[in-house]
């Protein structure tokens, strides 16, 4: 097992937005958490990834608990972690937002062929990378921001709701891009607002309500769960 998140409890200055929260993920595969705005979805992450401390349960990661670790020591065991709204850094170039993400990479060697790898997933980065961020459309900031995450080559890959506010047809693109992520071998965990487009990309996946998991199972089985389609995702 990749993750185990077991009975997690965070939230921010004493007030919880997380209840008891228990789900895991195997290496290799792509799990979805879905709900509601306000359901907690973005606090699971945040928790993960060592930017909130949680207050009580455990995080298990490749065997290795890190409920207690800061957020660079996170993301030098492993994890990188896409937050909502992109935060790329404008006034830089594509390959210097690049650069900046494979902090954890000691070699030369190991970050120009990342960044080739990067360039081979999104090419669209290639033709741009001396262009800067700030002035490239939202679709392409997100590409930056994903592509910027996996500069430190993570075991696992956590993204925040990366379709929002995109075009559609830029949405799907992006969505396609994760799928081939994954299929290189990294181990992808996605929040995602577009609940039909996510089940249909995901292994697996948990509906969180109020802080909550209150559904899980394989992503198109709960695409077709009448009553999961209806109380909990608006579907």
């Amino acid at each position: 097992m990749l993750l185990q998140v077991k009975d997690l409890k965070s939230g921010y200055k004493g007030v919880p937005a997380i209840h008891d929260v228990s789900f895991e993920i195997k290496k290799g595969e792509i799990v979805v958490i879905v709900g509601g705005n306000g359901a907690g979805k973005s606090t699971i992450l945040r928790t993960i990834s060592g930017l909130i401390r949680p207050t009580g349960g455990e995080i298990v990661f490749d065997g290795r608990r890190i409920d207690q670790l800061p957020a660079h020591e996170v993301v030098a065991a492993g994890i990188a972690h896409v937050p909502e709204g992109r935060w790329i850094f404008g006034r830089m170039t594509v390959q210097q937002n690049l650069i900046l993400g494979a902090y954890t990479q000691k070699s030369e060697e190991e970050r120009l062929k990342t960044l080739e790898m990067i360039y081979r997933i999104f090419p669209r980065l290639k033709e741009r990378r001396e262009q800067v961020a700030g002035t490239m459309s939202g679709g392409e900031q997100q590409m930056l921001a994903i592509a910027r995450g996996l500069m430190s080559r993570p075991k696992l890959l956590m993204l925040d709701e990366p379709s929002l506010g995109i075009m559609p047809k830029l949405v799907m693109e992006i969505l396609e891009m994760i799928r081939e992520i994954n299929q290189r071998g990294t181990t992808i965990l996605l929040v995602e607002q577009n609940v039909h487009a996510a089940l249909k990309l995901a292994d697996r996946a948990y509906v969180l309500q109020t802080g909550r998991i209150v559904a899980e199972g394989a992503g198109r089985e709960l695409m077709e769960d009448e009553r999961i389609r209806k109380a909990y995702l608006g579907m």
